[in-house]
């Protein structure tokens, strides 16, 4: 079952930033031409999706994960090696609160009075969202792990 996580885990983090790249695009070129049309609200929800199936597949592997398991045996040691800290601590938070700009983004959007202040609201939220999921990827692992 961690094998199929991971894999599965890996493969969604390259969804999500396809979507965001159509995201932003979308929002740019709307912003622009000063349009919001259903297809960049979609774009908006299908990010948003796919942020929250990257969040639930996450929070499965920190429960089935070996390597998670030994870091939570003993959290000090963990906590002094940057690798290790980084799954620990900082990875899950960083892509939590992107999930939260993400939805937050999505309400933004929707609560805004004109197209070109949801295009606007979209660039920043998906944006600020985007350079948190950014951050928060580990690069330094296997970018395609396929099993």
């Amino acid at each position: 079952m961690y094998e199929l996580l991971l894999t599965l885990h890996n493969l969604a983090r390259w969804l999500v930033l396809l979507a965001a790249a159509h995201l932003l695009y979308r929002a740019w070129t709307g912003l622009r031409n000063r349009s919001y049309t259903p297809a960049d609200r979609r774009a908006g929800l299908v990010y948003t999706a796919l942020m929250d199936l990257q969040l639930l597949v996450g929070a499965l592997l920190m429960v089935f994960s070996p390597f998670m398991v030994g870091l939570y045996a003993n959290p000090g040691a963990a906590m002094k090696a940057a690798s290790s800290r980084f799954f620990l601590a900082e990875h899950w938070v960083m892509m939590l609160l992107a999930v939260a700009l993400a939805h937050l983004g999505g309400a933004q959007v929707k609560r805004a009075s004109s197209e070109e202040l949801k295009q606007r609201r979209a660039l920043l939220w998906y944006g600020l969202s985007l350079a948190l999921v950014l951050l928060a990827i580990p690069w330094w692992r296997p970018l395609l792990r396929l099993g």
